[in-house]
C-alpha cells in the first residue's frame, strides 16, 4: 500500500468523470516528475433542464378523501367474536346478504352487501346479532396524491443545493432534502427487508423497477386485491410513483434513484384504476403483505372515516406501517385522518415538505402527525404515458410518506431488532429542528437520514469505495492510530495512498507518516471498506495554512458544515472547492466562493471528505 519515494500517480489512473470538470494542466504546470492537480473548469449549468423534455400529464392533484358511493347496493364490514359465533353465513335479515368471508384477513370480518334497505338500518340490525363485535361501511379510501442517475438533479428531496429542480419552479433551499447523501455513504441498500407499496399496484416492467421487485413463491412481483390475482400491474400510475421513490434502482446510469439503491419492493394492488378502494379491499391487502413477511408496508392514502375493521387488522400487524396525512391542508389534531390518525405504536403519519423547508400548502399538519418529509414537486417513475414518458412529477404527503418508507427499509436493514416504535423514536428524535416546523409535526422539524444511520456506526470510520476514494479524518486522532498505516489493510490494487503537497506536488505516503485533519488523502480501494478511527480525547486547536494555488481540504467536524462559514476565516481568497463523491466515481460540482461577504451558494461540506481547495492568496484555517 504504501511507497517509499515520492512518485507521481498518473493524470490516466484518474477516474474518466474527472473531464466534466477538469483538463490536464497546462505547459509550466509541471515539476519533474511530478504531476499537479488537474485543474476546474466551469462546470456545466444545469439551466439545460429547460431544453430537456420531461413534460408530463400527471400533476398534483392529490386531495385523498373519505367518498360515499351513490350506488343501490351497500357494502358493510360485520365483525364477530369468533369464540361465541362460528359463522354468519345464516344471518336472515332482509336484503342483507353474505357477500365473503374475510377472516383469513381478520379473524371474525366478514363482507356484506345490501339491496334495497337503507345502510343505517342494515347496519344497526347487524349489531343486534348475538356475537357481533362491531358493523360499519365498507368505507372506499383515495390515493392522496448522488448516484449517476442523469435525472438526480430533479430529486431535490434527496439532495437540494440549491439548484433548479424543475422547469419553471424557483430553485429550493439548500440543505430542505432528507439527508441522503452522507447516508449513502454508510448504506445505499436495505438488502432483505420488504417494502409493501398498498396501492394502484406497481408497473412491475419499469427498467428502473424491475432489479428491484420482491418476487415471491411462484415467480410473482405481488398480488392484485381486486381480480384476486397474482397480477399487481399499475394501470393508474399512484403506485408507480411511490415505488420509485422507495426503490428506483440507484447507480444504473439512467433516470433516478430510490431512497433505497437495492431493495424488494412487494406490489399489493388494492386501489383501483378511480385512486378509490374499500376497506375490505385494504384489508385483504395487509393481510397478503403479512403472510409473504413484509416488514414495512406504504400506506399513501387515507380519509375522514375511523374504520374498526382497519384498526384492527393495523394493530395486529407486526409491519410497520408509513402513513399519508392527508393533502386537505387541515389539522389532524382537529380532524383526523385515518390510518395515519390511530394511536397505534406500529404508525408513522407523515406530513409534505417543500423545497423551501417548509410545510407543503395542502399538506395536513398536527401534532398527531409525526414527521415531515420532503413531498412537493416529486419526481419520480410512472405508468407510461402519452409521448412513452415513464417519469412524472407528483405533489402530496403520498410521495413524502414513500421517502420515508425507503429511509425505515434501510434504517431497519441495519438492526432488525428494532420495533416500528423505535424506528418511529429514531427518526422523531433526529430531524433537523426547522422554525417552520415547528408545532406542526411532534418532530418539529424534517427528516435527515444521516442523522439516523450515523447511530449506527459502533465507532467512526472512513467508508471506502470501490475504485477511488478523496478522504479526510475530522478530529485529531490518537497517537499510536495516528499514521498512515491506519490503511494498511485496504485492498489498494497497488496504489499507493496519496496526498498533494503545494507546490512539491504528489507524495505517495509510508507506514509512518502523520494523517493530520483539514487534508485531503486519495486512497483506492478494490472493494467497498471501511477504515477504523480513533481520536484523541482532548484534542488541540490545529491550524492549517493554506497557500496560493491548489491545496487539499477537510473539515474539522463531524457535522456538515456549508462552505462559506467553513472557510470564512480565508473569505477573501478562497475561489473553488471540489469533492469526489465515491459512490459514483465522479467529482462533484464545484462550490465557488461569490466574493467578499456576498456569497449564495450555501452548499454544504461533508466530514470524512477529501476536497481540493484553490485559493488566490495565503492564509490560515483553524480547526
Amino acid at each position: 500500500m504504501f511507497c517509499g519515494i515520492v512518485c507521481a500517480e498518473p493524470i490516466s489512473g484518474w477516474h474518466p468523470s474527472a473531464r466534466d470538470y477538469f483538463t490536464v494542466p497546462g505547459v509550466g504546470q509541471n515539476t519533474g516528475d511530478i504531476s499537479v492537480p488537474i485543474v476546474p473548469q466551469a462546470a456545466p449549468s444545469q439551466s439545460h433542464a429547460a431544453e430537456m423534455n420531461m413534460s408530463s400529464s400527471v400533476t398534483s392533484e392529490s386531495l385523498g378523501t373519505i367518498q360515499t358511493e351513490g350506488a343501490t347496493e351497500a357494502r358493510i364490514l360485520v365483525r364477530y367474536n369468533t369464540s361465541e359465533v362460528s359463522a354468519l353465513a345464516d344471518v336472515q335479515i332482509e336484503g342483507v346478504a353474505l357477500q365473503q368471508d374475510l377472516g383469513d384477513a381478520l379473524p371474525g370480518l366478514a363482507l356484506f352487501s345490501t339491496k334495497g334497505r337503507n345502510e343505517d338500518e342494515a347496519i344497526k340490525a347487524l349489531s343486534s346479532l348475538p356475537g357481533v363485535l362491531y358493523a360499519e361501511p365498507d368505507y372506499i379510501v383515495s390515493v392522496d396524491n448522488t448516484p449517476n442517475d442523469p435525472e438526480f438533479w430533479r430529486q431535490w428531496g434527496l439532495s437540494n443545493n440549491g439548484q433548479v429542480y424543475r422547469e419553471g419552479i424557483p430553485p429550493g433551499t439548500t440543505g430542505s432534502d432528507g439527508k441522503f447523501l452522507n447516508a449513502w455513504d454508510i448504506s445505499t441498500s436495505s438488502g432483505d427487508v420488504i417494502v409493501a407499496v398498498l396501492d394502484t399496484g406497481v408497473d412491475y416492467t419499469h427498467p428502473e423497477l424491475a432489479p428491484n421487485m420482491w418476487i415471491g413463491p411462484s415467480g410473482e412481483h405481488g398480488y392484485n386485491v381486486i381480480t384476486d390475482t397474482p397480477d399487481p400491474m399499475d394501470d393508474f400510475g399512484h403506485g408507480t410513483h411511490c415505488a420509485g421513490i422507495i426503490g428506483a434502482s440507484g447507480n444504473n446510469g439512467i433516470g433516478i434513484t430510490g431512497a433505497a439503491w437495492k431493495t424488494k419492493i412487494m406490489a399489493v394492488k388494492a386501489i383501483g384504476s378511480n385512486g378509490k378502494a374499500y376497506i375490505s379491499d385494504i384489508i385483504k391487502g395487509i393481510e397478503y403483505a403479512a403472510a409473504n413477511h413484509a416488514d414495512i408496508i406504504s400506506c399513501s392514502f387515507g380519509g375522514g372515516d375511523y374504520s374498526q375493521s382497519l384498526y384492527d387488522a393495523i394493530s395486529g400487524s407486526h409491519a410497520l406501517f408509513i402513513c399519508a396525512a392527508g393533502n386537505n391542508g387541515m389539522n389532524n389534531d382537529q380532524k383526523p385522518y385515518y390510518p395515519a390518525s390511530y394511536t397505534l405504536s406500529n404508525i408513522i403519519g407523515v406530513a409534505s415538505t417543500a423545497a423551501d423547508d417548509t410545510l407543503f400548502p395542502s399538506s395536513n399538519y398536527g401534532t398527531s402527525v409525526h414527521l415531515a418529509a420532503p413531498g412537493g414537486h416529486i419526481y419520480s417513475t410512472m405508468i407510461t404515458r402519452p409521448g412513452g414518458n415513464r417519469y412524472a412529477y407528483l405533489n402530496g404527503t403520498s410521495q413524502a410518506t414513500a421517502l420515508v418508507a425507503g429511509m425505515s427499509a434501510l434504517v431497519l436493514d441495519k438492526d432488525a431488532d428494532l420495533t416500528p416504535q423505535n424506528i418511529r423514536t429514531l427518526f422523531i428524535e433526529n430531524s433537523d429542528k426547522i422554525p417552520a416546523l415547528n408545532g406542526k409535526v411532534a418532530a418539529n422539524g424534517r427528516v435527515n437520514l444521516t442523522a439516523v444511520m450515523n447511530l449506527f456506526l459502533e465507532k467512526d470510520e472512513i467508508v471506502l469505495k470501490s475504485g477511488w476514494n478523496f478522504v479526510s479524518v475530522p478530529r485529531p486522532l490518537a497517537a499510536g492510530s495516528d499514521t498512515a498505516m491506519i490503511f494498511a489493510k485496504v485492498s489498494s490494487g497497488g496504489h499507493s495512498v496519496l496526498e498533494y503537497i503545494n507546490p512539491d506536488g504528489w507524495k505517495p505516503l509510508k507506514g509512518s507518516d502523520l494523517i493530520t485533519i483539514m487534508t485531503g488523502y486519495w486512497v483506492y480501494s478494490t472493494k467497498d471498506d471501511t477504515v477504523p478511527l480513533k481520536y484523541k480525547n482532548s484534542p488541540e486547536p490545529v491550524r492549517k495554512y493554506i497557500k496560493s494555488g491548489w491545496n487539499t481540504y477537510g473539515l474539522p467536524s463531524k457535522e456538515s458544515i456549508a462552505a462559506k462559514t467553513a472557510l470564512n476565516s480565508i473569505q477573501s481568497i478562497w475561489k473553488y472547492v471540489v469533492g469526489y463523491d465515491s459512490s459514483l466515481q465522479k467529482y462533484d460540482t464545484p462550490i465557488m466562493n461569490g466574493g467578499q461577504g456576498d456569497q449564495d451558494d450555501d452548499r454544504m461540506l461533508r466530514p470524512f471528505q477529501g476536497y481540493w481547495l484553490y485559493s488566490a492568496g495565503n492564509g490560515e484555517i483553524s480547526g
